[in-house]
């Protein structure tokens, strides 16, 4: 009887256990739960694309085209994007819907020329089998589709961007009305027409539209906001009177200012002389003279001819700084790890500016110094040593100012010196209305920073969601520079450490040992 009794409570442990295994597996299956440690959460949906999708009004699904058979290094990818979407799901309520596809198989919903006409095209790549290398061609694309609307990723290469990728993409198909961003053509500014831009500016044009203006009225009329990069020369006066006004509206401007103009083919730096820096300085905002030069800096590669020879020399390049210090509280910088201003200058925030708020986004390291009298730029034959009564760092290269600014032309007689007559003359930003200004002490980071310079135009755009999600990065930030001190100390401690652990080591086993024989 005992012995039925025990056996009837083992049964019933083990039917409790299964049921208790399965309810589990139900729970995580449907609820999705996942635990991210990594620093930027990149394993995980972002708070802002749980906003969009959890506001979609209709159904969206989302096609994963995928091939059964992959390579083992293209299979995890798989995996993820599963994952992922599942999150998009159960974040949406249910609005997201989607569904694996192999069009390489029999009977598959869609065929291979069915998934090519969506636009999600086959990718090569080589496999072993029975000892020979063999081409063959698979699939990896999401398509997306909304109502009459479709968005397609041909190619799905870079999981770390796919969050991005996707979230974008459901906005795309969402999106109504698109802001014009207007950017300065006028006094050698910086446009971003040149062929090295054409994919940035394709991915902008899917937010936003992107005019070229003048500084006039009715060229800045229809835009939401402006871009001005690096001009080198003097705005005219009217053309000063309508920036101010603009600001003063309550649209927002981004000012990228470079202080010297630079020419890396004869490595020659001249100083521009511009009254746009009077107008920021008006405003609060003083970019100083002379260069920041950073011992956390980048890698160039130079090459030079010598008689028959042509030599490549790597050198570390101060005048290109690696910022690490950057605002982790504020969308435009908040999850970048890094970012390189090459040839930025120092910024300075006056002090009582009244009913403007500022939030400093970006500093150099304590290990940067500002170097004045700048003309040669060649990284050969510059001294970077650090002069004994220089600046210090760090130094501020990118600020934010938010509230109601003054006009620049509040004193009236400065004003008539125009000759103008406009009925809506602004002394100040109207109390219902907050003016918005980014100042980066640099406009030539533009080329090589095209993540930061479109978290920038999202700033703008006032396209926060986005923002916080292009923000992520997971380049592994730069090993920090140590004193020689330091390296000295250290050094010899990694040397003794362990043999000191030994000889404790050992004086504790001797002294155990000890006690035990004199207890016996």
């Amino acid at each position: 009887m005992k012995i039925m009794k025990e056996r009837q409570n083992l049964l019933i442990k083990i039917v409790l256990a299964l049921v208790t295994v399965g309810l589990i597996n139900l729970i995580f299956y449907f609820g999705f739960f996942r635990f991210d440690l990594t620093a930027n959460k990149i394993y995980s949906l972002s708070k802002a694309s749980k906003k969009l999708v959890s506001k979609f009004d209709d159904y969206i699904i989302i096609r994963a085209v995928f091939s059964k058979v992959l390579p083992e290094q293209f299979k995890f990818v798989r995996i993820y994007v599963e994952d992922i979407l599942k999150e998009y799901r159960a974040s949406s309520r249910g609005k997201i819907k989607f569904e694996f596809i192999d069009p390489q198989q029999p009977k598959s919903k869609l065929s291979e020329q069915e998934v090519q006409s969506m636009g999600i095209i086959p990718v090569e790549f080589t496999v072993v089998e029975k000892d020979k290398f063999e081409i063959k061609k698979g699939y990896m694309g999401l398509a997306m589709l909304y109502k009459d609307k479709k968005e397609v990723i041909p190619v799905i290469n870079n999981i770390e961007t796919l969050e991005y990728d996707i979230t974008s993409a459901l906005k795309r198909l969402t999106v109504k009305d698109k802001k014009t961003i207007g950017i300065l053509r006028s006094h050698r500014s910086n446009t971003l027409l040149d062929e090295k831009y054409t994919q940035f500016r394709q991915q902008m044009n899917k937010f936003y539209i992107l005019n070229e203006v003048d500084i006039s009225t009715e060229s800045m009329a229809n835009t939401d906001a402006l871009v001005i990069i690096s001009p080198k020369e003097n705005l005219e006066d009217k053309e000063l009177f309508y920036l101010d006004q603009y600001i003063l509206s309550g649209k927002p401007v981004a000012f990228l200012l470079s202080r010297y103009n630079i020419n890396l083919q004869t490595f020659w730096a001249v100083k521009i002389y511009s009254n746009i820096f009077d107008l920021l300085s008006h405003y609060g905002i003083d970019i100083n003279e002379g260069l920041i030069a950073d011992y956390q800096c980048q890698r160039v590669s130079i090459t030079s001819r010598h008689m028959f020879f042509v030599m490549t020399n790597v050198v570390e390049y101060p005048y290109m700084p690696i910022i690490t210090k950057l605002n982790k509280t504020h969308p435009l910088v908040k999850n970048i790890s890094q970012v390189v201003l090459p040839f930025v200058s120092s910024i300075n925030i006056k002090s009582g500016l009244e009913q403007i708020n500022y939030t400093i986004l970006m500093e150099t390291s304590k290990y940067s110094f500002i170097k004045k009298d700048v003309y040669s730029i060649n990284p050969l034959t510059v001294d970077f040593r650090m002069p004994k009564d220089a600046q210090r760092g760090p130094f501020i290269v990118g600020v934010e100012l938010k509230g109601k600014f003054k006009s620049f032309y509040e004193k009236e007689e400065k004003f008539k010196e125009l000759k103008l007559n406009l009925k809506d003359y602004l002394k100040e930003t109207p109390s219902d209305k907050e003016s918005r200004i980014l100042v980066i002490s640099t406009g030539d980071f533009v080329e090589q920073e095209l993540g930061l310079l479109a978290n920038v135009f999202d700033y703008l755009g006032q396209e926060q969601d986005l923002l916080y999600i292009r923000s992520k990065n997971v380049t592994p930030p730069p090993i920090r520079v140590m004193s020689a001190t330091f390296k000295v100390i250290y050094r010899y401690f990694v040397m003794i450490l362990p043999a000191l652990l030994v000889v404790a080591f050992g004086l504790l086993r001797w002294y155990y040992r000890k006690n035990q024989v004199v207890q016996l």
